[in-house]
């Protein structure tokens, strides 16, 4: 029995399932042998976890279209809005109430914008009669609602708990059934356990799902007719260098409704604009074009070929060098099927269609109507370039699928992708390619299957098929109900490669090199590549003139997802200053890349690196956590967790008084680690001391590994990116004890233009001013701050809260009435509760 909700960094604690029915008499020897627990035994009575309650793992029901900003991948160097509701983008400087999020922002928080929105499209016949289901321009998609508050949007990370995928053993229930419990929330295969076995893809991964046949679609856009479509929705990125200029984007479209869905295409419609966010003319002096061909891939010291359809969008005159970007939407793949009977026999584009907003849809502007939509989807054309500077919108679209009967689902990946120039986005869609391919396993065992270059597998009855047409000699095969006749359905794409393989750098090798369904590997893993370690859990504490950084060994104990081998090397930390929130981010999305500078590193002692060890205690100038430092009896509370484990190792350890959730919860998995049992982790400590009160700070951990050579490590290898796994700080001063000592003061005074920038931000919705003064040395208990002008007119009423530690609050210079406060001197009384002395101050401000 597993653990069924990790805690990390101050989440709630761990819920363990119990099925001894001496758990009780267990926590009683246990509370016997130690005596510092019973109280905690008393009164830490928690409810087990219970199958079906998701509260905590909801949060809040209401919010179900997601307008937070928690959708926006932020670990590669293209920052891309994703919802759940079929859209990619924010509308920005639109009026939607996403439009002041990120929208295609490259490089990553650089306040330069490629996109504008796009969204799924599903066109089919439905009664002989056109019918299109769009999220964009049309949202006719759309989340659940508040009916079903876990239509969200779900995150996670490759080597996640439940999060195990193939070529590893992929089972994680073990419940003979793979990857069926995929991450929406949801109980999907009905063992009581929530998303306990999915395919967990990439350094950021989302999901959600939405559906076509809301009845607000209905109420919003009368003329759409919903075809029941149910769209689970993950897209993916990653941290390497090499790979994060691209976000890729699977689709899994099922037909919920009754009816078969006949003449079926899916396409991706996009509407790219190109420049610096909140410039004038953003949208109206862009080109447009598609791509396709053969491009090479770099995978480790060679080149590959692959191939790459891409449309793009790029701005007419690079705007005097701010926005010289290409920005495109790669088509990668879709369901086929070798005999070109129900699907396409081969992956690729059918149509591609451009058009321009504000012409009239017969001059080549946006259709209006689903007869409009699927004539572009369905017409087999390819448009010219769209060479005249306009706002464009561009479409790519697949098909005919002949049927998707109810009940039955299709597959659609795209991915979105952006670099310097046009060879540098075709460099960034090579390697997105390249990543989507994946590699060839031989999973079933079977060396029989996936040989001679025969990859794919078609049921009968099927008659006389050519079962090769890149073999020249073969003949023709015919099979019966129940049996299987494996095919090469992918050969002229192979040729293509083949031929292309003079472009690439080391492109040699034989035909059969260039092949998939060889030497038994008959089935591909799609969105694989190898890559650095995971970045830890990480936690940060602030505090007066300093910062502490703690995280685990998540990094350490998780395999390369390609080769499946332990290739963990080091850690470095890293610290990002002097960020003012440039427009259009957040301290969500992070600080530009130039910002992060390493600060620390250190790697295992093994002649690989500098042998810098971490693993040794703080208290010995390693970087392992010692936990209760300092705390009288400390030795015998972690005696204490260790006994717990072990007389109950499948509970819980109740928390001591005295002693947070957080510490409780890394007292026990400590333990854990050091009895062998499931759950153990090592942790680990950092200190900065040079950080600065008020000031705004990032700071991340990530992982490096090294190379293998005949199971030993011989160089370095794949580093982390500090983009992967930061967290928004702000040193604090420390909240006072006692009336004695230094009194409140405010930070800086006089408050002017100079003294006040090297903490100002840019301006948002939630900050309209970006400016702050502080109030620091605030006590340690609840206070009302009342703040005057010299007339004694109330200007601002401020809470704060310095029960937790912090003495510090900050004030936005504006008034309870909204307004900015003008130049003057300015009084302030601070009422605290509980035994603290009321204090009067003031401060001066000079705009």
């Amino acid at each position: 029995m597993g653990i069924v909700s990790v805690s990390v960094s101050g989440s709630p604690r761990r819920r363990y399932i119990a099925l001894d029915p001496c758990r009780a008499c267990r926590r009683f020897i246990a509370s016997a042998l130690l005596p510092l627990l019973i109280a905690a035994l008393a009164s830490a009575a928690r409810a087990d976890f219970a199958p079906g309650e998701l509260r905590d793992k909801i949060g809040d029901p209401d919010g179900i279209w997601v307008y937070d900003g928690s959708g926006i991948h932020n670990v590669g160097n293209l920052n891309l809005h994703v919802t759940n509701w079929g859209c990619f983008g924010s509308y920005p400087d639109g009026n939607q109430a996403v439009s002041h999020l990120i929208s295609a922002q490259w490089p990553a928080n650089s306040g330069v914008e490629y996109l504008f929105i796009a969204g799924l499209w599903v066109g089919a016949r439905k009664g002989g009669v056109p019918v299109v289901s769009t999220a964009a321009f049309d949202r006719e998609f759309r989340p659940a609602g508040s009916e079903d508050p876990l239509c969200r949007i779900y995150e996670t990370t490759e080597g996640a708990a439940g999060g195990n995928r193939l070529p590893s053993p992929n089972d994680d229930d073990k419940d003979g059934r793979a990857d069926e419990d995929w991450q929406n929330g949801v109980d999907d295969d009905g063992d009581g356990l929530v998303d306990e076995d999915f395919a967990a893809i990439g350094k950021q991964m989302f999901s959600c799902w939405y559906t076509d046949d809301h009845p607000q679609s209905a109420l919003l856009f009368p003329e759409h007719t919903p075809l029941h479509l149910f769209v689970r929705q993950e897209s993916y990125q990653w941290d390497d260098r090499q790979f994060w200029d691209f976000v890729g984007v699977e689709f899994t479209i099922r037909n919920y409704g009754r009816d078969i869905i006949e003449d079926l295409y899916v396409g991706f419609f996009a509407d790219g604009d190109v420049g610096v966010r909140g410039s004038d003319n953003l949208a109206g002096d862009d080109n447009t074009a598609l791509w396709q061909g053969i491009r090479c891939a770099r995978r480790g010291e060679t080149e590959i070929p692959v191939y790459v359809s891409v449309a793009y969008f790029f701005d007419a005159d690079g705007d005097d060098g701010l926005a010289p970007g290409y920005f495109g939407i790669l088509f990668l793949g879709h369901d086929t099927d070798p005999l070109g009977e129900n699907a396409p026999a081969a992956v690729g584009i059918t149509s591609y269609q451009n058009f321009s907003g504000g012409l009239p849809y017969e001059d080549g502007g946006d259709p209006t109507n689903d007869f409009e939509r699927y004539e572009l989807m369905s017409s087999g054309r390819y448009d010219r370039p769209g060479e005249v500077p306009r706002d464009y919108r561009m479409l790519m679209s697949t098909g005919p699928f002949r049927e998707l009967l109810p009940d039955s689902t299709m597959k659609l990946q795209v991915a979105f992708v952006c670099g310097y120039g046009l060879d540098g986005m075709l460099d960034a869609a090579a390697a997105a390619a390249m990543v989507y391919d994946g590699n060839w396993f031989n999973i079933d065992g079977d060396p029989g299957t996936g040989v001679d270059g025969r990859e794919t597998p078609v049921y009968g009855p099927v008659a006389e098929i050519d079962p090769d047409t890149c073999d020249t000699d073969g003949g023709f095969l015919s099979a019966i109900r129940g049996e299987v006749i494996w095919v090469n359905a992918d050969c002229s794409m192979e040729r293509a490669l083949w031929e292309g393989r003079a472009l690439c750098l080391s492109g040699g090798g034989d035909f059969s090199e260039y092949q998939t369904g060889v030497n038994g590997k008959e089935t591909q893993v799609k969105w694989l590549v190898g890559t650095a370690p995971p970045s830890p859990h990480l936690r940060v504490l602030p505090g007066s003139g300093k910062v502490t950084l703690l995280w685990d060994d998540f990094s350490e104990t998780t395999p390369d997802p390609s080769t499946q081998e332990f290739d963990f090397e080091g850690y470095r930390i890293w610290r990002a200053d002097n960020w003012d929130r440039p427009y259009g981010t957040s301290a969500e999305t992070g600080p530009p890349r130039e910002l992060w500078q390493l600060i620390a590193e250190r790697d295992l002692v093994n002649g690989v690196l500098a042998d810098i060890d971490f693993t040794s205690p703080c208290s010995q100038g390693g970087w392992e956590y010692e936990p209760l430092t300092g705390l009288e009896g400390k030795d015998a509370i972690l005696r204490l967790f260790e006994e717990s484990v072990i007389y109950s190792p499948m509970d819980t350890v109740p928390c001591p008084p005295g002693l947070s959730d957080g510490q409780c919860d890394t007292l026990e998995a400590i333990a854990r680690r050091n009895m062998g049992f499931q759950g153990g982790m090592r942790y680990y400590k950092y200190v900065d001391e040079n950080v600065h009160d008020g000031m705004h700070y990032f700071f991340s951990v990530t992982a490096f590994d090294h190379t293998i050579v005949n199971g030993q490590p011989l160089g370095p290898g794949k580093y982390g990116d500090p983009a992967s796994n930061f967290i928004y700080i702000n040193p604090l001063s420390e909240a006072a004890t006692s009336s004695d000592g230094e009194g409140i003061y405010v930070v800086p005074n006089p408050a002017t233009e100079s003294s006040m920038s090297p903490w100002r931000l840019e301006p948002n919705m939630g900050d309209p001013t970006g400016i702050k003064v502080e109030f620091r040395n605030l006590p340690a208990c609840r206070s009302t701050v009342r703040i005057f002008t010299l007339s004694g007119d109330l200007v601002e009423i401020l809470y704060h809260d310095g029960s937790g530690g912090s003495g510090t609050l900050a004030w936005d210079l504006v008034t309870r009435n909204g307004q900015d406060i003008t130049s003057g001197v300015y009084l302030f009384a601070v009422e605290p509760e509980g035994g603290f002395e009321q204090t009067i101050g003031k401060f001066v401000v000079i705009r």
